[in-house]
């Protein structure tokens, strides 16, 4: 699914809707956006809080991740080019934003300065936080990752598929900096270290540690495969897998590799960022397993969720939640040591 929607766009063919979920929690609440209605449950229990919109739209599909503001709005873009503000407490319309020209597979970014959201029309749409439009940043090509922020705000920095890293002033979206052509689209989220480095994946099977300031390139390493996901960041480590099915933990300072854990280990390919929890890593794969594996790269368990698994596994206080594609559950809950506590399914 996840090679024909890159392909599709590359081609500038249109892309069929293939949504797969988008989830985040705050609290004990998972917001999951999936197929044509956004999701309020509570992760306790699995009992649906509320849905948008109230009856399901053929015309609408989800795809991003939802997303908080620090204001206390939850942001959900849609294939049908609209992005919605919604109150998280019971789903009620805020306001919505519908000048982009096409879908929005990536999540928006929120700050205290705006929100950031970007569009595989090639556009990153600026607005304030009642959903004004403030500015707009065009690419050479589609944009699917979600950008991030320097630690001040001040600073975006936003992957694109025209292999791309830029950095942009928050303020008026002026360029700072670009990379130039990287070898590769950049789909994934980047990550930023506390020393100012970002490190980024490509579709040129490569995983980059870039300058912040500058773009200038620090370290490269080759990977067997296509890096789709973003870079999860852990102190001094970068842990991120490809689509042959390897996982990689790599020393940030210099790029070295620690471990590598085979595709002979694992059952298919990695899209999904991994979840960092403590000392643990929870990776999830397009075959449907979700894998817990320590720092050291030894797999401590592994639990069959069904499904493709193309979206990151979120955690609400002592609760693992998936959320598969291509299922007839589309949220799972578990222990933190795999064993299944609910599910959530459309169909109940």
């Amino acid at each position: 699914v996840a090679l024909s929607l890159f392909l599709g766009a590359c081609s500038s063919a249109s892309t069929i809707a293939s949504s797969w979920p988008g989830l985040t929690v705050s609290g004990n609440v998972a917001y999951l956006a999936y197929q044509t209605q956004v999701y309020g449950i509570n992760a306790s229990t699995g009992a649906q809080l509320w849905n948008y919109p109230a009856e399901p739209d053929n015309r609408i599909h989800f795809y991003a991740d939802p997303v908080l503001s620090p204001d206390g709005q939850l942001l959900v873009g849609g294939y049908h080019h609209i992005l919605y503000s919604l109150n998280p407490q019971n789903g009620q319309l805020n306001w919505q934003f519908q000048q982009a020209k096409n879908r929005y597979v990536g999540s928006p970014l929120a700050t205290e300065k705006g929100i950031y959201a970007p569009n595989a029309d090639k556009n990153l749409y600026a607005l304030d936080l009642k959903g004004n439009l403030l500015w707009t940043f065009t690419t050479k090509g589609e944009i699917w990752g979600r950008p991030i922020a320097s630690a001040h705000g001040d600073v975006i920095y936003l992957p694109s598929l025209d292999h791309t890293v830029y950095a942009i002033d928050a303020e008026n979206g002026k360029a700072i900096w670009s990379t130039g052509d990287l070898g590769g689209a950049v789909i994934g989220t980047p990550a930023l270290g506390e020393d100012g480095t970002l490190y980024i994946g490509t579709l040129g099977s490569e995983v980059l540690a870039l300058d912040s300031a500058d773009g200038a390139i620090q370290w490269r390493v080759s990977t067997e495969g296509w890096v789709w996901c973003g870079i999860a960041l852990a102190e001094d480590r970068l842990f991120f897998g490809d689509l042959n099915g390897n996982l990689y933990a790599l020393q940030s300072s210099n790029g070295s590799q620690l471990w590598q854990i085979k595709p002979d280990q694992l059952d298919g390919p990695i899209v999904a960022t991994p979840l960092i929890r403590g000392d643990m890593l929870y990776v999830a794969t397009e075959s449907g397993t979700l894998y817990a594996i320590n720092s050291e790269g030894t797999i401590q368990w592994s639990q069959i969720i069904g499904g493709k698994l193309y979206t990151t596994p979120a955690i609400a206080e002592d609760t693992l939640l998936v959320s598969p594609m291509n299922s007839e559950d589309i949220l799972v809950a578990l222990s933190m040591d795999g064993v299944r506590k609910w599910s959530f399914s459309l169909k109940k």
